[in-house]
């Protein structure tokens, strides 16, 4: 865990600040997953990868990249990490009777519950991560300039990585569409060292392989329109390796 720490604190003071319309920020605060115990300890080991945060930390005023780049007086990136990091664990920890909230109105979280409970593992058992660690004023932060764009990209990208190579999970489901992710993926996988295609149905279903783990590309789950069965689909494929295993 110290290492994935200290890991993102370094690739934040890598961001390159001047890419930024610091006059226009509305960032949001950065998205940094941390396992929790249970996933060390279960049989099954997978990440559920969404697009992009939603107003994720901006009800505090904690949401700008000003901020989180430390260069807000008197705040280190260290400080912004530890938030990070204790905001993520509040948003999926369970509640005092020891459940969780499964009656929640997010689909993105409805499919993480449902994952785990037909591979009957705990909801905290799953990593929740994201494919872009900042949204902008709660949208998709891709139609900002270029040059931001790409900077939010590069950023996002080394923190993923460093997620699944600390994490080593066994299946990774990028429940983040297509049109607008697919080629944000790829440079992803480009970075990890490559991967391979094992199926693909275009636009709602792609499997491909990055080292050890076993990859999905599905659909957003609040996408309906055909792409309920594929989400099953991801489901029935990681059962039937578990088993075969």
């Amino acid at each position: 865990m110290e290492r994935l720490i200290d890991a993102y604190k370094q690739i934040l003071r890598e961001v390159d600040a001047q890419s930024f319309n610091l006059d226009e920020d509305k960032y949001s605060g950065v998205f940094l997953p941390v396992p929790f115990e249970e996933y060390w300890h279960t049989p099954v080991k997978i990440m559920l990868v969404g697009r992009e945060t939603a107003g994720w930390n901006t009800l505090n005023g904690k949401n700008t990249m000003s901020r989180v780049l430390g260069l807000i007086p008197d705040v280190t990136i260290g400080q912004v990490v530890e938030e990070a990091v204790a905001r993520y664990r509040q948003h999926l920890s369970v509640k005092n009777d020891g459940t969780t909230n499964l009656k929640s109105r997010s689909r993105f979280t409805q499919y993480h519950f449902r994952v785990a409970r037909e591979l009957d593992i705990p909801p905290q058992a799953i990593v929740y991560a994201n494919l872009l660690a900042w949204d902008y004023d709660g949208q998709p932060p891709l139609t900002r300039p270029e040059n931001e764009v790409q900077e939010v990209i590069l950023g996002s990208l080394k923190l993923m990585a460093v997620q699944i190579k600390h994490l080593e999970p066994d299946f990774i489901i990028f429940a983040s569409g297509a049109q607008r992710t697919d080629y944000i993926i790829k440079r992803l996988l480009t970075k990890l060292g490559g991967y391979e295609t094992s199926s693909v149905i275009p636009g709602k279903l792609w499997e491909f392989k990055v080292g050890n783990a076993i990859c999905f590309r599905i659909a957003h789950p609040r996408a309906m329109r055909g792409h309920q069965k594929y989400r099953d689909e991801v489901i029935k494929r990681i059962k039937q390796r578990c088993t075969a295993g």
